[in-house]
């Protein structure tokens, strides 16, 4: 199968949308990525050192590819991934032990990440997305907890004590929910003064449940008015089913509308909430911004999605490509050619006549029939008598207010303005 051949069968109405999404790749200056803790450790929870030096291999060269492009990766995933390295028992999440365990994992990624990116002569910073004084009051008492936590002559249990008591009688919380202004103001500001930095923005993991990983990094997205975000997972792509539990029924999708009714079944569906919220979050902002979910798998998975040879390999050869691209195509924000067709509407000859040679609006008189139901602001296509399409546009009005209109006989009224149409011949 083809990448048409997919399009086809599963989006053939949305087609253009996904086409138009995917050329713009190669140009996108401000990329997102997120990654979670799973996907850079082993099971046992110790770092996979080829998955990521991989990763920083792959985003050094994203950036260097375009001059002018700048990625922000945010960290998220279960903290008790982490756990192995620091404590014997997970402490509970109300717990002052907790805050601190997680102020600590949160310094380790950034100084991981850190010494990772200056291989490559980038500066990666850590941003911590947790409550201001919560941050002040963690980072009085870090040197200290480093040198417990590191220490090499005292056990697991005997660290969990010492750790005790250093925070005993401190009041410090578990953090409040990321403030995403002022988050986004501290990645501009650093973006805009050192091009070479690579802000690492570590989620509250506090309140992980609260908004799911991709949900939290879409949000960031937003407020940076991102190009792309990229979701990086260890079972990569989106499937049919859950490969892991039906590996022969795992059929990959290589795209997803989320301005369409999902394919999947609820129970799939379910499973792919936090997934598809983020993606549907993307979709609806003011410029439409696509979600790219892969894994990290493969030498430079990431670049090769914005190279301009692998992309004209997939929009004009058909090739498949090895991620899935989520986008919105009844985004208004789009242009009117790549929008999903909602329906149709047949004109007579006069109307066929003010549209083409004329250069009018689409007026309720020059309605003959209305072909499926489609909300306001829908795109639609414009036929003559016999069928032949001449164009499509914007309406003003759903279907079921067209077919009232007709009724009342208000032939005056204006169904489709000239500067949202687009006529073919």
């Amino acid at each position: 199968m083809t990448f048409f051949e997919h399009l086809d069968k599963e989006f053939l109405h949305s087609k253009q949308a996904f086409l138009f999404a995917l050329g713009k790749l190669p140009k996108a200056k401000t990329i997102v990525i997120n990654i979670g803790v799973n996907s850079l450790v082993h099971d046992t929870g110790l770092l996979n050192i080829r998955s990521f030096k991989n990763f920083i291999k792959d985003v050094a060269e994203l950036i260097n590819s375009r001059p002018d492009r700048h990625v922000v990766i945010v960290v998220s995933d279960y903290i008790e991934k982490s756990l192995p390295k620091y404590l014997h028992d997970m402490p509970s999440k109300s717990s002052a032990l907790y805050s601190a365990f997680v102020a600590l994992v949160h310094n380790d990624l950034a100084n991981l990440f850190s010494d990772g990116f200056a291989e490559f002569s980038f500066w990666a910073i850590g941003v911590s997305a947790v409550g201001s004084d919560n941050s002040r009051e963690l980072n009085k008492i870090l040197k200290n907890l480093e040198s417990i936590a590191f220490s090499q002559t005292k056990s697991a249990e005997v660290k969990v004590d010492a750790i005790k008591n250093l925070l005993n009688n401190r009041k410090v919380g578990t953090g409040v929910s990321s403030d995403i202004k002022k988050t986004t103001e501290t990645l501009r500001g650093l973006l805009r003064h050192f091009p070479r930095t690579i802000p690492i923005v570590m989620e509250d993991v506090a309140h992980e449940n609260e908004h799911g990983d991709e949900e939290f990094a879409a949000k960031i997205a937003v407020a940076m008015n991102a190009d792309a975000l990229i979701a990086i997972s260890k079972k990569g792509m989106l499937f049919t089913v859950d490969p892991n539990k039906q590996v022969s029924r795992a059929v990959p999708f290589y795209c997803y509308d989320t301005g369409r009714n999902a394919p999947f079944a609820e129970s799939r569906m379910a499973k792919l909430a936090k997934k598809l919220n983020a993606a549907a979050y993307l979709g609806e902002h003011s410029k439409p911004i696509p979600m790219l979910l892969a894994a990290n798998d493969r030498p430079f998975a990431i670049t090769n999605m914005f190279s301009e040879d692998i992309i004209d390999g997939i929009c004009g050869g058909g090739n498949l490509p090895n991620f899935t691209i989520f986008a919105n195509s009844k985004n208004a924000a789009l242009p009117i050619d790549v929008r999903y067709i909602s329906g149709k509407i047949v004109i007579d000859s006069n109307a066929v006549k003010a549209l083409v040679d004329e250069k009018r609006s689409l007026l309720l008189a020059g309605v003959v029939e209305i072909d499926g139901d489609f909300e306001a602001k829908s795109v639609v296509l414009i036929a003559d008598g016999a069928g032949k399409e001449i164009g499509k546009g914007v309406v003003n009005s759903s279907s079921e207010e067209i077919r009232a209109a007709k009724k009342e006989s208000a032939k005056d009224s204006e169904i489709i303005s000239r500067e949202k149409m687009r006529i073919h011949v």
